[in-house]
């Protein structure tokens, strides 16, 4: 079937669509994964700039490490990327967290402390750990029952992460749990992150019981798996997440492997064509190409796939759809460190052990949070040895993206030796650097993607996805990738649309 029969007759039938998928991260290939097993004839291409798979996931297995550089595992209350793993037939392959140190601290005070039982994110679902918890003074743990009290709010406006978490909890409840919890999960400022976008789950509480505490009393009978979770929660609900045994980065590679068709690594997407509604053309610098000619074209894309960060989607649609892309470029990213540290178990006080510490911004630290890699999972490093991960940067604390890679590790070590205490230098370390990598959902954030999206359902063969949308979680992205092979499935077996 010629491209210009295909076009006219709008796509009721097509025998062997060629379809375009630009990046390969967690996003790209589930998109590409799964046309595959929904469109069997397809032809699906997928084009990266890099050398590998994964994006911001990437794991470094150097015997004995075992080094997590992005996710080090994800959540399964949204079911999709499990269910993914289940379909691919690997699910005795990925593990839950260990039993022991299961729990979240934060640092008050230059000390580190449990985060209180059954405060979940922002949810606080067991009262009597709240009153208990040294973290907040007498009044501060008053200001929290209070939030029982606290009319529910009429405006249904967006609103920002402090600015909900101040007005049902109080001032000191957010600066000393709340925003390190925000900003060890986004990388971003409470005050600017949109609640809409980012806790959605919270206003529904709001609106449907008055409050978050009436929530949890409404729902404290319930035996499901995630209200159970939630009572049981410190900071974060450990029992939903999952990681593979061999690392993020062995899942990607199985994702990788099962694809028909080799990826196109080393081609840069820079341009788009597109000639009629079902023909593309994208032009794409090949890092192998020693002649430098110029990008290469490559034609015939009866639809495409953008998986990449908005930026990237944004410059390389300034041609074909400039108005998609001025909407894109309008969605801000941060970029972080992360340092990766092997030190001595021995050395690390007992009180410290846990899956991983906090840093509220009023304490004016150098890091976001540290995360101990293996007490949260085994198999990560040698029995004698932690493996701890700093985590700088973000939008909290932008400026110390400037500093040379040995100074932020030299603070990597000193964070862990002050609120830690291992001192002794590290057995093994490595820095790695995410330069605008993480989507900033600003308050508004909805409006702006449903606004983006709108516009991109116009060409019925064109689809973003990635996690500036609907969430950075993976299971968020796999999701919105499974969306997007059925829409093409859907468009190219020539069901109604």
């Amino acid at each position: 079937m010629s491209l210009p029969d295909l076009a006219s007759s709008a796509c009721r039938s097509a025998d062997s669509p060629r379809i375009a998928v630009v990046g390969a991260g967690i996003s790209g290939l589930a998109v590409a994964w799964y046309l595959e097993r929904l469109l069997p004839n397809a032809s699906v291409h997928v084009f990266e700039s890099a050398n590998q798979v994964g994006g911001v996931i990437q794991t470094i297995d150097s015997e004995p490490f075992l080094a997590e550089l992005g996710a080090d595992n994800f959540a399964t209350l949204v079911p999709d990327a499990l269910q993914m793993v289940q379909e691919m037939g690997l699910r005795d392959e990925f593990i839950g967290p260990n039993a022991d140190h299961r729990i979240a601290q934060v640092v008050c005070k230059g000390k580190v402390f449990p985060i209180p039982n059954g405060f979940s994110l922002m949810q606080p679902t067991r009262l009597s750990s709240v009153l208990a918890s040294p973290i907040l003074s007498p009044a501060g743990r008053l200001r929290v029952l209070a939030e029982y009290y606290i009319k529910r709010r009429a405006n249904q406006d967006d609103e920002s992460v402090e600015s909900f978490a101040v007005r049902r909890l109080g001032r000191e409840c957010f600066d000393r749990i709340v925003e390190p919890i925000v900003g060890g999960i986004f990388t971003a400022r409470a005050e600017t992150l949109s609640m809409q976008a980012a806790m959605p789950q919270f206003l529904a509480m709001e609106r449907e019981y008055g409050g978050l505490i009436r929530a949890a009393f409404a729902k404290r009978k319930s035996q499901s798996r995630s209200e159970l979770a939630a009572r049981e929660a410190s900071g974060a609900r450990y029992d939903q997440f999952l990681a593979p045994k061999h690392g993020m980065s062995w899942w990607l590679q199985k994702i990788q492997a099962s694809l028909r068709k080799p990826i196109c690594f080393g081609h840069r997407v820079v341009r788009l064509t597109k000639n009629a509604e079902f023909d593309w053309t994208l032009h794409a610098s090949c890092s192998t190409d020693e002649t430098r000619s110029g990008p290469k074209e490559f034609p015939g894309y009866h639809a495409l796939c953008l998986a990449l960060p908005s930026p990237k989607s944004a410059s390389i649609l300034k041609t074909t759809h400039p108005t998609i892309a001025e909407k894109l470029d309008r969605i801000p990213y941060a970029s972080s460190a992360v340092a990766i540290l092997a030190i001595q178990r021995s050395e690390i006080r007992p009180e410290a052990f846990c899956f991983g510490v906090v840093v509220p911004k009023m304490e004016h630290r150098d890091c976001l949070a540290i995360s101990l890699a293996s007490e949260k999972y085994a198999g990560r490093c040698p029995d004698d040895l932690v493996l701890a991960r700093v985590f700088m940067g973000g939008a909290v604390r932008p400026e110390l993206m400037d500093k040379r890679d040995d100074e932020l590790l030299a603070i990597a070590r000193r964070e862990i030796q002050e609120l830690l205490g291992a001192g002794s230098l590290p057995r093994w370390q490595t820095l790695v650097r995410w330069n605008e990598a993480m989507p900033q959902y600003l308050v508004g954030h909805l409006t702006l993607v449903s606004s983006v999206r709108s516009m991109v359902e116009k060409d019925r063969s064109l689809r973003l996805v990635g996690n500036a949308f609907d969430g950075v979680g993976i299971p968020q992205c796999v999701q919105l990738a499974r969306k997007t092979a059925e829409h093409f499935a859907t468009l190219f077996q020539g069901t109604s649309l």
